[in-house]
């Protein structure tokens, strides 16, 4: 983010989602390089829609109040390297989601695996732009692959703060976890399974 972004109203966030939206485009164009059937390549990009709109709503504006870690005012702190790492989390968090909650017509597992792969060449490609200045994070846990979306959700967060260096308040973090857990698995329900034109779970 540029240093003259700050003086400008507004250039932050402008700035945000247009560097968000370069980053899913990037991430679209890993399932066509892989030769993903055409099904697999509609779950992928739903995905990566879904990454994008968590980003957005912890750090522009949400539509969702559940969805809120008080990050907002740590935009100008989001750096290039800083925004892939947490993007990339935020789409193997709804790898976790498609793994624990499943689609009606599609093999979870196998799903899960191929995308999965899908994720890892995706940040190995961001790590090998010598300009963006990142090496690979890693997840933001071990086993985050065979977590539940709770558990998922609360590693999730204790890495994210842990990239601004936020002191973690044991209260908050429960409450601010639990109401994430809880928003994301609907929004999963409604807008992954919407774009594919399949029903939700009814939970």
């Amino acid at each position: 983010m540029a240093f003259t972004d700050i003086f400008i109203p507004g250039r932050i966030k402008m700035t945000l989602i247009s560097d968000l939206s370069v980053l899913k485009v990037i991430a679209y164009q890993q399932s066509k390089s892989a030769g993903l059937s055409e099904q697999r390549i509609a779950l992928w990009e739903a995905c990566c829609d879904g990454a994008e709109d968590l980003m957005t709503q912890l750090f522009v504006k949400n539509q969702i109040k559940q969805i809120d870690w008080k990050l907002k005012k740590r935009k100008r702190k989001l750096n290039k390297p800083r925004l892939q790492t947490i993007y990339w989390w935020m789409l193997l968090y709804q790898l976790v989601l498609l793994r624990n909650r499943g689609l009606d017509g599609y093999n979870k597992d196998q799903e899960f695996g191929s995308l999965r792969q899908i994720a890892f060449n995706f940040i190995e490609e961001l790590a090998s732009f010598q300009e963006n200045g990142m090496v690979n994070p890693g997840p933001w846990g071990p086993g985050w692959d065979r977590q539940v979306s709770l558990e998922a959700a609360l590693g999730l967060y204790n890495s994210v703060m842990q990239e601004f260096g936020v002191y973690v308040d044991l209260e908050a973090r429960i409450a601010q976890v639990s109401l994430f857990t809880s928003a994301t698995e609907r929004a999963y329900d409604s807008n992954i399974r919407g774009k594919l034109g399949l029903p939700g779970t009814g939970t």
